[in-house]
């Protein structure tokens, strides 16, 4: 009887063994979803970094608004022609006969569209200076040189009654009479040279055509 029973036990612990083999490792894990992952945040617009506004050529340079000329330079002779754009004859601080330059430019405010000459150099000979003289107590001066056969005339009279009478003559080389004539708007004529400068521009050479005939006619 002893051993019936013993035999029994046996056999309970075997199928027992059996069942245990074919259970899932972890039930737990099968009933139990795994959690979805935390949404990412969304990731902040890249803020650029301000830019600084690109530098206007000439414009920072530009020490007096009714000139192209730069703060660093002096003013020989400047005005606002009729249309709007400048005219201006300018020179280094302490220009002389051996060093330094003077050029003339033209174009709107901060952006010249034309200069002569391109280089700035040293001025040499390049430009002149004559005194112009008319009859009942008229007179002025004129600034003239020549670039690709055209001669630019920069000039500047008064005289009785409040004559006043300034532009830009431009001519083919010496002719009597001139392709165009910017005239200088009232007011916007800056010529307060001083001394030093004004005794330099009184040695250029005097042009000769103008000595002789005048300033060339108007067109």
């Amino acid at each position: 009887m002893k051993s019936a029973n013993l035999l029994c036990v046996a056999l309970l612990t075997a199928l027992a063994g059996c069942n245990a083999a074919t259970a899932p490792a972890d039930a737990g894990a099968v009933a139990t979803e795994a959690a979805p992952p935390a949404p990412m945040a969304a990731a902040e617009p890249a803020v650029p970094a301000e830019v600084a506004p690109a530098a206007v050529p000439g414009a920072a340079a530009n020490g007096d608004a009714r000139a192209l000329c730069a703060a660093d330079e002096d003013i020989v002779l400047s005005c606002k022609l009729a249309g709007g754009q400048l005219a201006s004859l300018c020179a280094s601080k302490g220009v002389s006969d051996q060093a330094g330059y003077v050029y003339f430019a033209q174009g709107a405010a901060g952006h010249p569209d034309y200069v002569f000459p391109a280089d700035k150099g040293v001025h040499g000979k390049r430009f002149k200076r004559t005194q112009l003289g008319y009859a009942g107590n008229t007179g002025g001066y004129a600034y003239s040189f020549e670039d690709g056969g055209r001669k630019r005339i920069f000039y500047a009279i008064s005289g009785e009654s409040g004559l006043e009478e300034r532009g830009l003559l431009i001519a083919n080389g010496d002719a009597a009479k001139a392709e165009s004539l910017a005239a200088c708007e009232p007011g916007s004529v800056v010529d307060d040279i001083d001394d030093r400068l004004f005794k330099f521009t009184r040695g250029w050479d005097r042009d000769a055509a103008i000595d002789r005939g005048g300033l060339p006619a108007k067109p």
